[in-house]
């Protein structure tokens, strides 16, 4: 124990190392502060003599009880790689896609355009990955198509593409990703039924894929398989899309919207359709924080934890006790505190602290609160939390 104090760490990886004076014996004179080596001790120069610290088997032993120290703590130290979870799901008509914490994309379900993107088009039951995707940082999907954001601020997509919803020049279905032409510095996406935006740098908008509504909002009604920008739209930072029809929060917290109008989704009061010019903008609306659209109908969250929603309410997916449709926006009867919002094509949910509700349709129980009946008014969601 004695020579563990004296011979300390550095001095025993330097022996190693660079090996010590030999040939040299105790007691002899010597001139500096050399280790030196007898054959069977090792030895320090001190005041001008060697002096033995130790055998050369001492040494040894205590060199491999240090390395093997050292390479237990690390072995006991090492902390596994986390296990991939899920950050974000989109859903399109019969296929559903996640994104990995890692920025990776699984999908499962129908398959029969490439909407999976795994290179084939035969349907998964489980998630398959889609190929050659990484850095994904938000990912939406269409009705048979899906499009990811990565990390750069480029956009690719897979699936369907028969009206140009891959946003790559062409009209050719894709079972896997494909880069959209020309989208740079793109910061958010949204999904319609057949056409795809990305809110760019700086807060303009571009748009892509069907255009029979005018919902591109390049003031035409011309199907592109390119990316055209939406006319008018600067400081974008939210977007949303339903069936035929996109809208988009401004900086300021307002909101214009663009394309199909037939039951008021574009909230301007009026019924028109917005293709020349477009876009318009979304009546009352000053503080808005968040966007959804379901297939005709449109809602915001706004600042202080309430909804408003405007648009088609055969559903009552409004959520304001009536079933009547609305041009212009309407309060959700009873929330407040919400955080999220999400829309199906004809029902609505939010988010709120620690506990959600929605409503709308629920042929099917997509309400999930016990029951098959549509609500005009937002009702929880049993077993949330």
């Amino acid at each position: 124990m004695k020579f563990r104090r004296v011979v300390t760490l550095g001095v025993l990886l330097a022996l190693v190392a660079t090996g010590c004076v030999t040939g040299v014996r105790a007691g002899a004179r010597c001139k500096s502060a050399d280790w030196g080596d007898d054959g069977t001790f090792v030895l320090k120069c001190e005041k001008g003599r060697w002096v033995r610290k130790a055998t050369k088997v001492q040494v040894a032993q205590l060199i491999i009880a240090i390395l093997k120290a050292r390479t237990s703590t690390t072995t006991s130290t090492q902390v596994p790689a986390p296990a991939p979870s899920v950050a974000q799901l989109a859903a399109g008509a019969s296929h559903t896609c996640a994104l990995m914490n890692a920025g990776t994309i699984k999908c499962w379900g129908y398959n029969l355009q490439g909407q999976l993107g795994n290179g084939t088009n035969a349907a998964s039951p489980t998630p398959v990955a889609v190929i050659g995707i990484t850095g994904a940082t938000q990912l939406v999907a269409g009705s048979n198509q899906s499009c990811a954001l990565l990390a750069a601020g480029t956009v690719t997509c897979w699936g369907a593409n028969a009206v140009g919803q891959l946003g790559n020049s062409s009209n050719t279905s894709s079972a896997t990703p494909v880069a959209v032409t020309g989208i740079t510095g793109a910061t958010q996406l949204a999904a319609g039924a057949s056409h795809t935006c990305a809110v760019l740098a700086g807060g303009t908008i571009k748009c892509w894929g069907y255009n029979s509504s005018g919902q591109l909002g390049d003031s035409s009604v011309m199907t592109s398989s390119t990316p055209v920008a939406v006319t008018g739209i600067t400081g974008a930072t939210q977007l949303g899309a339903g069936d035929g029809h996109t809208c988009a929060v401004l900086a300021g917290g307002t909101i214009k919207c663009w394309g199909n109008n037939f039951y008021g989704q574009l909230g301007n009061g009026s019924t028109t359709s917005s293709a020349t010019p477009a876009p318009v903008p979304v009546s009352g609306i000053a503080t808005a924080t968040r966007l959804r659209a379901g297939f005709y109908h449109t809602c915001a969250l706004l600042a202080g934890g309430t909804v408003s929603c405007w648009g088609n309410n055969l559903y009552g997916q409004l959520g304001n006790g009536s079933t009547a449709d609305s041009s212009t926006p309407v309060a959700a009867t009873g929330i407040t505190g919400a955080t999220q919002l999400t829309a199906g094509s004809g029902h609505t949910c939010a988010v709120l602290t620690g506990t959600a509700r929605c409503w709308g349709v629920n042929a099917t129980g997509q309400l999930g609160n016990g029951t098959t009946t549509n609500s005009s008014t937002p009702v929880a969601v049993v077993g949330i939390p």
